[in-house]
């Protein structure tokens, strides 16, 4: 009997240095890909308890200050500390589910109205955007549409956003009022993220100008935004920086390792978070 107690106990060990190693190797594949280890991240709904757990929840918008889940649920994030439940994440106080986001700050809501996610300028989060909120009706023609999925501002200059749809395509529209007393229409629509492009439907974007942080993801790879060349542009002031969507063959090595990326930390499904490096 002592035997085997000692033979479960040295098993359990090897298993665990094992699984450490195996780990470890993700950890440096991912840094060497132009990641870098940035801290730990802790919440229960959206990790893995095991290898062989697929009970967890997957995530839909990770935005830094908040995560929605697949089923819509909100849950906010302290990325720097724990909550008191110690965790980096707690489910908020809302029966609000999220169906559509904008500049992660706005959702649309599965009752079709409209929700501050983020408290700003006396805004209480997760109350409704009043028709008397400045920028109402631009929010109302951007998320009205059934098939949005996720929006944001390319250039409010010119009142460009890009919109993901449920197509898979990622849309440029470009948002004018003709008079200061109409209210905003649509006068172009252009395709900017081709699904055809890229083998599949498009599941997220981010974009951020000419940044590693642009990227577009399918269900099976991401491609982020690359400077072509580098060795050139940053050298001379008279050479312009060129930059290209390419393969990040990372998160297809480790899809199922991965749990999120948001164009700016990549988390993994044992607990390590990292942010973009170079």
């Amino acid at each position: 009997m002592k035997k085997n107690i000692i033979k479960f106990g040295l098993l359990s060990i090897l298993m665990l240095l094992v699984c450490t190693a195996c780990d470890g190797n993700v950890t440096r594949d991912i840094r060497h890909a132009g990641f870098a280890l940035s801290g730990e991240f802790k919440c229960s709904v959206v990790m893995p308890s095991d290898k062989e757990d697929t009970s967890y929840s997957k995530i839909r918008y990770f935005t830094g200050s908040h995560m929605i889940l697949d089923d819509g649920r909100i849950y906010e994030l302290s990325l720097g500390q724990y909550f008191t439940n110690q965790q980096n994440c707690r489910e908020a106080s809302t029966n609000i589910r999220v169906k559509a986001i904008l500049d992660n700050r706005i959702v649309k809501a599965t009752d079709d109205l409209y929700y501050y996610l983020v408290g700003e300028n006396n805004v209480t989060p997760y109350t409704q955007v009043p028709e008397t909120d400045n920028n109402y009706d631009i929010y109302d023609l951007l998320l009205r549409d059934e098939n949005t999925v996720k929006v944001m501002t390319a250039d409010s200059s010119i009142g460009l956003y890009y919109l993901l749809f449920s197509d898979g395509n990622v849309y440029a529209d470009t948002i004018t009022k003709p008079d200061r007393n109409s209210l905003p229409i649509i006068t172009s629509t252009q395709v900017v993220y081709n699904k055809s492009d890229y083998g599949a439907i498009i599941r997220d974007f981010n974009y951020a100008g000419d940044s590693l942080s642009t990227f577009v993801r399918t269900d099976y790879k991401t491609y982020r935004l690359r400077m072509t060349n580098a060795d050139q542009c940053t050298k001379y002031a008279d050479i312009r920086c060129e930059f290209q969507m390419q393969e990040d063959p990372i998160f297809e090595q480790y899809k199922d390792r991965i749990i999120v990326y948001n164009g700016s930390t990549l988390i993994t499904d044992y607990g390590k978070m990292f942010g973009v490096a170079s």
